[in-house]
């Protein structure tokens, strides 16, 4: 059993007169100008928070940086000792090996 053809309204298959397509064109290039704008104006919006956020971080840093520096000690404790005498300078990584002091005289060759 062959089911019936579908019929459509005529008015689906008509070409679009030069009026229809001139508004349509016009439409089209309005919703393109709205969306350009509202993108506009949320990347603006988006800007001024992102630098109000930037700005009170940046601001909250100094004043934490200007309290640390207040709160730091102008006085440092501790015990100290001098020693008389010159610094002895020495490598205490290679003290393991003999010192030139210490080493067995080589015989002189005329």
């Amino acid at each position: 059993m062959k089911s019936p053809p579908l019929s459509a309204p005529a008015w689906l298959y008509r070409k679009p007169s030069w009026l229809q397509r001139l508004a349509l064109g016009l439409v089209s290039i309005l919703a393109l100008v709205a969306t350009f704008a509202v993108a506009s104006v949320v990347f603006a919006a988006l800007l001024v928070i992102g630098l109000a956020a930037g700005g009170w971080l940046w601001w909250q840093y100094r004043k934490l940086a200007r309290r640390a520096r207040d709160a730091r000690p102008t006085v440092l404790e501790g015990e100290y000792e001098i020693e008389s005498g010159p610094p002895a300078l020495e490598d205490r990584a290679v003290s393991s090996r003999p010192t030139v002091d210490s080493a067995p005289p080589h015989p002189r060759v005329p």
